[in-house]
């Protein structure tokens, strides 16, 4: 007897798969959430230059009135190729004769430039803060911005390798538990955050334990269903987290400041940790690893939600199902059996052109937003 022939006797769609399944919603959408979040607290506004003759008030207060504010910045930043205001340079000293019109941030050689060594004013309509105003990610500093991206796409590789062996090691339900908490701690502690290589830290460290969550919770779902469940339930895990996706979207409406809206979408993972209290450990795991008793109990407690009374399930049973398990077990397959496969080949090749073609879309329609006012937040 297979595992699979167990579960009709627990009830293979009842009421407690469909209890557990909704379980793993609100923990699914907020992980979702994560591999956005950036475009949001990391977002990169319009910015340029602070200058202190016009950016300080009070010398504000002293240009006369009949200059126009914008012909005033066009003294102390040069244009770039597009006719807009540069991002990361000014003239050494204001430039009060007038320039020909037709001349650019690129051909400015003989002109004094100069770093934007006071810092940078931010356009503030669309958010009002985000990391990379809070900690200047800007010009020469905004490989860091790329370095936490990175890390956090690091951190779910390697959490894929390590935490896929722990739950293996230790059980789905107990390093469920210890993702839930980690993932709690640390990505509500990125809302805190002061400095920002604390911050690239807390994201590696979110996307390594955002990977237990996923693989902890597609486990406990697919390994108490059965086979043709199964792949009805991996579009239903896919559409909750394209759900999160889509929130972050929602939220992004209301919250404008990068720390509450990181807080909001972390905070929620303290209250779903308690939610772990009647969760039942896999089964197959158990009976995988030896654990036949508790197998045993956790079956028949799904037979017992599930309104399932008779009690015909016997050791003798879960011992041949070991065996049909770990001569399955066995079987070792590597990177190479994706190609091997003329199916597997199809689909991989599939799935990398429409990678690629959307990659490639979004560069297309990436733009970028001119700045409606030029005052905005100065840091420096």
């Amino acid at each position: 007897m297979a595992f699979e022939d167990l579960l009709p006797e627990v009830g293979e769609q009842g009421r407690f798969q469909i209890l557990q399944t909704l379980t793993f919603v609100l923990p699914l959408i907020f992980v979702g959430t994560h591999f956005l979040i950036e475009n949001i607290t990391a977002f990169v506004p319009p910015h340029r230059c602070w200058v202190p003759f016009l950016d300080n008030t009070s010398a504000l207060l002293n240009v006369s009135e009949n200059l126009n504010y914008s012909s005033l910045l066009k003294l102390f930043i040069p244009l770039d190729s597009n006719g807009k205001l540069e991002s990361c340079r000014r003239f050494s000293w204001p430039q009060w004769q007038p320039l020909p019109p037709n001349v650019t941030g690129q051909n400015l050689s003989h002109l004094d430039l100069e770093p934007c060594v006071d810092g940078w004013v931010y356009d503030q309509s669309i958010f009002t803060s985000s990391i990379v105003t809070e900690w200047n990610l800007v010009c020469d500093s905004k490989s860091l911005k790329s370095l936490s991206q990175m890390l956090f796409l690091i951190g779910i590789l390697l959490g894929f390798l390590i935490m896929g062996y722990l739950s293996d090691k230790f059980g789905r339900k107990w390093i469920l538990i210890l993702s839930y908490f980690l993932f709690a701690v640390f990505s509500t502690g990125a809302a805190f955050a002061q400095e920002v290589l604390v911050y690239n830290c807390f994201r590696f460290l979110i996307g390594f334990f955002m990977t237990g969550i996923l693989l902890c919770c597609s486990s406990l779902v697919m390994e108490w269903a059965t086979i043709k469940l199964r792949s009805p339930l991996t579009v239903v895990i896919s559409l909750l987290i394209s759900l999160g996706h889509l929130f972050v979207g929602l939220l992004s409406y209301g919250i404008q400041e990068w720390r509450k809206f990181q807080l909001i979408v972390s905070a929620p993972f303290f209250f779903i940790l308690l939610t772990n209290w009647w969760l039942l450990e896999s089964p197959r795991w158990l009976i995988v690893n030896n654990k036949l008793d508790d197998a045993l109990k956790m079956l028949r407690k799904a037979a017992k939600i599930n309104g399932k009374k008779d009690k015909s399930l016997t050791i003798e049973d879960l011992k041949s199902a070991m065996k049909k398990e770990s001569s399955a077990s066995q079987t070792h397959n590597t990177m190479l059996d994706l190609v091997r496969s003329p199916i597997l080949h199809r689909r991989v090749l599939c799935m990398s052109f429409i990678g690629w073609v959307l990659h490639n879309i979004r560069r297309i329609l990436k733009f970028t937003v001119p700045p409606k006012n030029p005052s905005g937040r100065h840091n420096k």
